[in-house]
């Protein structure tokens, strides 16, 4: 690439910007970035990665929402979820974290997406936008982004018409925070610090208030969860950069979710929940959102309070031992 590239191409995204294809300018934009980042020209680097975000904004309506309607016999609902919520409340509390149903399993995902992805989303030349106008990791990546849409048609279905009814009738039969804490105490696992400030989130959500519910559970849980991994053999110690030895608990991330070492101890199909609700950019990317207050009042819902929730009682249902016999 010569610096004629970038002037050409710099040209190109101003004159469709100037026409009011905002669109296309984007896309122009784009490549000019990548050009000036090969050529090791910050300035054009910074400039033109701005433009993009601008054009991004300002070509919304070039953009068609994608809708995907799934239907569910009510049957295959009631099928799933009925043997769950037998008992009482300890009971189901356990069953939902032992159940083979309230998480997508990956292998099928990825089958399934091999078999029904458009040709557009194998020949086109994709990029995904977030709202705020951002270029989204991995959506260039067509086999990924189609892989991620069917993973999300299949969260969508346990979080809607499974968890949702599970949670319902449980508050219907009498959950509160007392007996949701005591449960999670019962399995011998999590720290009585975590267990304070969960009870707190827990009472938070049984009085719907899932901003607070949703700002206090994730941290908590991914705190509890890398406690636990390092109690079953994970190591979470990161050495700092720099001349001084130093060390901090690893921050729990997408590729530490892919390692086999954590896979091998929490199976797959879990850390690919963990990934896709919590850190997946194409994904509900909520630990992110959480940690540097991007997240909407839209994302502090019923439903992804649920999902959180659902996360602990995993903890506890498959672990449930205490440490010493770890």
């Amino acid at each position: 690439m010569k610096k004629e590239d970038l002037e050409l191409k710099l040209e190109e995204a101003k004159t469709a910007e100037e026409s009011g294809d905002f669109f296309s300018s984007s896309f122009l934009y784009t490549d000019a970035t990548e050009i000036a980042r090969n050529l090791g020209d910050s300035t054009s680097v910074t400039f033109c990665k701005n433009k993009v975000v601008e054009m991004n904004r300002k070509s919304k309506s070039a953009y068609k929402e994608l809708s995907v309607e799934q239907q569910v016999p009510n049957e295959d609902i009631e099928k799933a979820i009925n043997p769950i919520l037998e008992g009482t409340i300890e009971e189901i509390l356990k069953k939902i974290g032992a159940s083979l149903v309230l998480y997508p399993v990956m292998a099928d995902v990825e089958k399934t997406a091999q078999g029904n992805m458009p040709i557009s989303y194998q020949i086109a030349n994709l990029s995904t936008r977030s709202e705020s106008g951002h270029l989204v990791k991995g959506g260039t990546d067509g086999n990924l982004a189609w892989t991620i849409q069917m993973y999300s048609i299949c969260q969508g279905i346990i979080s809607e018409l499974f968890l949702s009814r599970i949670f319902t009738s449980l508050k219907e039969k009498g959950l509160d925070k007392e007996n949701f804490i005591s449960y999670l105490r019962s399995s011998g696992i999590f720290p009585e610090n975590n267990l304070k400030l969960i009870e707190v989130g827990i009472d938070k959500y049984l009085n719907n208030d899932y901003v607070s519910a949703i700002h206090i559970l994730i941290p908590q849980f991914e705190g509890v969860f890398l406690y636990i991994s390092e109690k079953l053999g994970i190591d979470i110690v990161s050495l700092n950069r720099g001349k001084e030895i130093s060390t901090q608990i690893k921050t729990l991330s997408s590729e530490y979710l892919s390692s086999e070492k954590f896979q091998n101890k929490w199976g797959r199909d879990f850390c690919e929940q963990i990934k896709f609700v919590l850190f997946e950019p194409l994904g509900y990317t909520l630990r992110h959102k959480v940690a540097h207050g991007q997240i909407s009042i839209q994302e502090c819902n019923l439903s992804n309070s649920n999902l959180i929730l659902y996360f602990f009682l995993v903890l506890a249902g498959r672990v449930g031992v205490k440490f010493e016999n770890v």
